[in-house]
């Protein structure tokens, strides 16, 4: 069913059409990187099709869409706003990841497993590195760039190979998020741990949008924030002409994509063919807008595929990993369905036991990270000081 694009905007809201594309690239992104594993796994063909490209990219076009929306969400809000804003990205992006790390780290102890990508990429420093998303940092590739590449350099934790772009989103992330709130509008942080997280993330933001493991991520990822910040105006003025313009736009997309691929092959990572991905995605939303109303079943089919995405791109390779090597068939598809059907369950148990809860981390972490990041005053600083010289002291203001 479809309504007036002059009524799409009644409320501000998106419709519920819109909001089940967006979960149905959610879900088609996380099992398209599946595909691409599963056949270089199992049939021993390198992505002859980009599956996993395609996937990433799709997921960074995301992000980048969703998460500036939230950015100016944010500006509506009371200072301090960007320690929120982080609180809320890291238990978004932790709740899952830190069980899921864990999982990956005693499968490694405890089943025998070798996919090492070279480098650190087990033990201990490896588990750390990990933890704090340090794995194949801006400055590692930097030092192999300049033919030092070192013996300790930190991989992805041995079969969480997509775990890469989990670090570099995060610190885009925080990135964005100290741009954004601290130079575009001067909330003051405090500058030590200001100046600590700049110094990890900027590097990451600036490598990643020429170089690093996608070639050019971040602007892909700025490309999806842009198409949210055009969103975000349009809205505001009530979607005018959204049909044309989603109309024009996702064909001119398509045809120019199409060529493109003709020409050069299809390669996600390519930020000409990322924009024409874009140009695409966009442009459907825009129409998409339009229809008001989803089948419940669709809705809810989506909506459940989507809900376990992230877990699912997170585990699914050491499930597939462990089928591979520990579970024996005659028949390469029957291998397949069950290395991929468990990999559904084992991330489905991962969003059930963590996942679903990141809104209840976030409120947790949300006071403490005010209380990191928040600007301290002159007193504030006396006051820590004469606690590390006097700790008497530090107890008698505590008894007052």
């Amino acid at each position: 069913m479809s309504t007036p694009s002059s009524k799409v905007a009644d409320g501000h809201a998106m419709s519920e059409m819109a909001s089940a594309y967006l979960d149905a690239l959610r879900a088609a992104g996380a099992n398209m990187v599946i595909a691409a594993h599963v056949i270089a796994l199992y049939l021993q063909i390198r992505d002859p099709y980009r599956f996993g490209n395609l996937g990433v990219a799709i997921f960074f076009l995301l992000s980048g869409f969703l998460i500036m929306q939230s950015m100016l969400n944010w500006l509506h809000k009371p200072e301090p706003r960007l320690p929120g804003f982080v609180a809320d990205r890291v238990a978004r992006i932790m709740t899952p990841y830190v069980p899921a790390l864990i999982l990956i780290t005693l499968a490694n102890v405890f089943i025998a497993t070798n996919h090492s990508q070279g480098g650190d990429n087990t033990g201990v420093l490896t588990f750390i590195g990990n933890l704090l998303l340090l794995q194949d940092h801006a400055v590692f590739q930097g030092l192999e760039l300049a033919g030092m590449d070192v013996a300790w350099r930190i991989r992805s934790y041995n079969s969480a190979e997509p775990f890469w772009t989990v670090a570099i989103e995060m610190w885009i992330y925080v990135s964005m998020g100290m741009f954004v709130f601290c130079v575009l509008k001067r909330e003051r942080i405090d500058r030590w741990l200001g100046a600590a997280l700049a110094a990890i993330a900027l590097p990451v933001l600036i490598w990643n949008a020429a170089a690093g493991g996608g070639k050019s991520l971040t602007l892909i990822w700025l490309l999806g924030a842009i198409a949210g910040y055009l969103f975000h105006v349009w809205r505001s003025h009530g979607y005018p002409n959204i049909r044309s313009v989603g109309a024009i736009v996702a064909v001119f997309g398509t045809v120019a994509l199409i060529g493109r691929a003709g020409k050069i092959g299809f390669h996600p990572y390519d930020f000409q063919t990322a924009t024409l991905m874009a140009l695409v995605m966009f442009g459907v939303l825009a129409l998409l807008m339009c229809v008001k109303r989803v089948p419940g079943a669709l809705r809810g089919s989506v909506n459940f595929l989507a809900s376990y995405s992230y877990s699912l791109y997170l585990i699914h390779n050491t499930v597939l990993i462990l089928v591979l090597e520990h579970v024996k068939t005659q028949n390469v598809w029957t291998h397949v369905a069950i290395a991929v059907i468990a990999a559904h369950v084992c991330a489905y148990l991962l969003y059930v036991a963590f996942e679903r809860h990141y809104r209840v981390v976030g409120r947790w972490l949300r006071p403490k990270f005010e209380r990191a990041l928040g600007p301290r005053s002159r007193s504030q600083v006396t006051s820590a000081a004469a606690d590390l010289v006097s700790p008497s002291a530090a107890a008698s203001r505590q008894e007052r």
